[in-house]
């Protein structure tokens, strides 16, 4: 989806969402977040400000050549092990209800999940809701959603 943007301004905008929600951005802090299928978001959100410590997951083979630590689904990671996971398309996914619940296991109770999804606002609000995410957030990178909420384990 991001292949046709320019990352930057979609990682900053992914950058204050999880600043927003608490996320710590130095490497080490307890904060590690996942990044789901693309490579370019997973190496841009490392690189901004101090460095976050970046699990890519789910890249395709070529991209998982050149990112370390890379996993091919969250299945292998804890439940509540990671303060975020940040994807793309869930708006236009056949499967989000699925993609999602695999999401919510994986981060901390009052952990973030943050999606990037191409125009669909509404769609992506009705989904994050869907899934039990708490204080929705929405920001705009020229035609990309950034949307964001907190996880709630009951």
């Amino acid at each position: 989806m991001l292949d046709g943007l320019f990352v930057t301004p979609v990682a900053t905008a992914i950058d204050e969402a999880l600043a927003s929600a608490g996320v710590p951005a130095e490497r080490g802090s307890a904060g590690a977040i996942a990044v789901v299928g693309n490579a370019r978001l997973a190496a841009a959100l490392a690189a901004l400000g101090a460095g976050r410590d970046v699990i890519p997951v789910g890249m395709s083979p070529r991209a998982a050549k050149k990112l370390p630590r890379h996993l091919p689904d969250t299945s292998s990671l804890e439940a509540g092990s990671l303060a975020a996971v940040v994807g793309v398309d869930v708006a236009i996914d056949d499967a989000w209800e699925d993609t999602l619940r695999a999401w919510v296991r994986v981060v901390r109770d009052g952990g973030a999940i943050v999606f990037v999804d191409r125009g669909a606002a509404q769609e992506a609000s009705r989904r994050a809701l869907c899934a039990g995410l708490s204080e929705l957030e929405q920001r705009r990178a020229g035609r990309a959603v950034v949307t964001s909420g907190l996880v709630t384990h009951l």
